[in-house]
């Protein structure tokens, strides 16, 4: 089982850099048994198709991810520190592996079935992630008592993925891939949206 577990993550390992440079369309199995120098058959033997590959290497980003910033909640002095940091990587991960989250397939009108899958993952983590932080600030009265840590997180994780779809939409005239500047653009328009959620969270409302 060691062994299996060890040969799977080098085929994740290599996929991911091919996904890195050419994104999922333009990878195929032939490529990734190459860079690997084994068959395709092995290669198939761990994975049905590039598709599988695919998710599998989004699955392992996405707990790594997700599991320092879990830990970093915990020992956070304030939901803004959290933010803060969540934003940072966030950022690095789009200029490192844009290709990978498909920058330049979301101009599609309809999404892929690997795509909706992906987002649903990508958004179930999320909404945990950010649910967990609006519940520390309620608990250290940084926050609202009366938020609903879930349905608050839910709201916002739509309409993030809100803003990234439309500006997606935007890159379909003149995609260029290597343009870090536009996509740290995006990133200023998502921290000026999570900064303004935020502070609305921080009203306490008084009655007479």
């Amino acid at each position: 089982m060691a062994e299996q577990d060890q040969k799977r993550t080098l085929i994740l390992e290599a996929a991911l850099k091919r996904f890195k440079r050419f994104g999922l369309s333009k990878t195929t199995m032939e490529e990734i048994a190459r860079d690997l120098e084994i068959s395709k058959g092995s290669l198939y033997y761990y994975f049905s198709d590039k598709e599988s590959i695919y998710g599998a290497v989004i699955e392992r980003m996405i707990a790594d991810c997700f599991y320092d910033m879990s830990a970093y909640v915990e020992k956070a002095p304030s939901t803004t520190a959290i933010i803060d940091r969540y934003l940072e990587l966030k950022e690095k991960m789009l200029l490192e592996y844009h290709f990978l989250f498909g920058i330049n397939e979301w101009i599609r009108d309809i999404p892929t079935p690997r795509q909706r899958q992906t987002i649903e993952l990508l958004q179930q983590v999320e909404t945990a992630f950010l649910s967990a932080t609006i519940a520390k600030g309620v608990s250290t009265g940084e926050l609202c008592k009366d938020t609903d840590t879930e349905k608050t997180a839910e709201l916002l994780v739509n309409v993030l993925f809100g803003l990234w779809v439309i500006w997606c939409k935007w890159q379909e005239s003149g995609f260029d891939p290597d343009n870090k500047q536009a996509l740290r653009c995006f990133m200023d328009r998502e921290k000026q949206a999570l900064t303004i959620f935020f502070n609305g969270l921080r009203y306490q409302p008084t009655f007479n």
